[in-house]
């Protein structure tokens, strides 16, 4: 038994340290870049995998990214498939899976290719193309300019930049300019990718308050409520000293919904209890906000 808990010990270094080394990487290569400040390390690990896992490729945040990189990462953004891992970022098949799923959502016009890098503006028309797969983005402004090097461009081009601007998805340079030919950088795509993903996440999130909260075996289950709708969520939990809240309900397709948790582990050095934990949460949600039938699972 003692023998089996070393191994356990040395197994859990050995991977804390491998996830430290990935991440000690990349903090090397942003040190002192500006990009250090407002990057999050989770939407690195999540959807730009291939930047620490890939050895062909050097992280350097100036580099440009090819639009192959861009759309495999906007693509672990929306897509529901489970096998979505932007891992596999030399699978050809995958990629072209990739395209023709992009194609579907008219991300990507038909005779879209994925090689080549990518411009700024055509970057900022995927982006808004994907978050209006979710909502509707109205200017309410056409004839505001707010980059002096965009009055040149094709109409199109110029919508796509106004709306971005006007929802706070894109920042210009400090001159007024936007720079819409450049090419654009990894480090641009992480912090536009991160504003795109935390707007989808809004988009897509529906109000609710718990009016529950208390220990229970691991299930999930529904029971309306005059105009309401309660939906009870449980989980288990290894110890004592977990925490569980709801961090958001999101709607990812017609009448499915998934459960967002805020699950917070217990002090490194506090004592807990080495019983199974079971804890119970129960959120209030109108049923105007859901479609007429509906469905909830825990998101994973």
């Amino acid at each position: 038994m003692k023998r089996r808990k070393s191994l356990w010990i040395i197994l859990s270094i050995a991977l804390f340290l491998s996830t430290v080394t990935a991440f000690a990487d990349i903090k090397v290569d942003l040190k002192g870049h500006w990009v250090e400040r407002v990057i999050d390390k989770s939407i690195v690990e999540a959807h730009f995998k291939y930047l620490i896992k890939d050895s062909t490729i050097s992280f350097n945040p100036d580099f440009k990214i090819d639009k192959k990189n861009f759309m495999l990462s906007l693509y672990t953004m929306i897509s529901t498939d489970k096998d979505s891992s932007t891992e596999k970022l030399n699978d050809k098949a995958h990629t072209e899976k990739v395209g023709k799923y992009l194609i579907t959502k008219k991300i990507l016009e038909g005779d879209s290719s994925l090689e080549g890098k990518l411009t700024r503006k055509e970057a900022v028309k995927y982006m808004i193309k994907t978050l209006e797969l979710s909502k509707e983005i109205q200017l309410t402004d056409t004839n505001y300019t707010p980059y002096k090097d965009i009055l040149g461009l094709d109409d199109t081009y110029k919508r796509y930049i106004l709306k971005a601007n006007m929802i706070g998805l894109i920042k210009g340079y400090g001159d007024s300019s936007f720079r819409p030919e450049e090419d654009i950088s990894i480090s641009e795509t992480i912090v536009l990718l991160q504003e795109l993903k935390k707007q989808i996440e809004e988009s897509t999130s529906i109000p609710y308050k718990i009016v529950e909260e208390k220990t229970q075996k691991d299930t999930i289950s529904t029971k309306e409520k005059g105009d309401k709708v309660l939906v009870t969520i449980s989980k288990e939990f290894p110890t004592s000293g977990y925490n569980m809240g709801i961090k958001r309900v999101e709607k990812y397709a017609e009448g499915k919904y998934r459960v967002h948790l805020d699950i917070k582990a217990p002090e490194p050095n506090r004592v807990v209890l080495q019983v199974i934990t079971q804890i119970r949460a129960t959120i209030e949600i109108d049923k105007k906000s859901l479609d007429k039938k509906y469905t909830f699972e825990i998101a994973q």
